[in-house]
């Protein structure tokens, strides 16, 4: 199902792993990064020094239950992308996000 979607979807685990990846992301990160598959990788190495530190205050906010969503958008050579970054829990405890990657800007 959500290799069909039009988003690119990335999740990580609170360790800031990657764990999974649908196929428009693959091929997003495949056009920016030169390189598809980041299973396992950490989140730095898909994101500048200031995304990562955003997204590290993301995930402790998450962690704290301080907030329910987060998003961002960013100036592409493509145009405007907006992330749009959902936690997930396991019996209240927090354990990772899923990253939604929209090709334009939600706003």
């Amino acid at each position: 199902m959500f290799d069909n979607l039009n988003v690119a979807i990335v999740a990580s685990d609170k360790d800031f792993n990657v764990i999974y990846q649908n196929k428009k992301c693959r091929e997003l990160f495949k056009n920016v990064f030169g390189k598809s598959d980041f299973s396992g990788a950490a989140i730095h190495e898909c994101h500048s020094p200031v995304a990562t530190e955003k997204v590290k205050k993301y995930y402790e906010d998450y962690t704290r239950n301080k907030r329910e969503l987060d998003y961002y958008i960013v100036d592409a050579s493509a145009g405007k992308t907006t992330v749009v970054n959902v936690p997930f829990y396991e019996r209240e405890e927090f354990k990772g996000v899923v990253e939604f990657i929209f090709k334009s800007s939600l706003t």
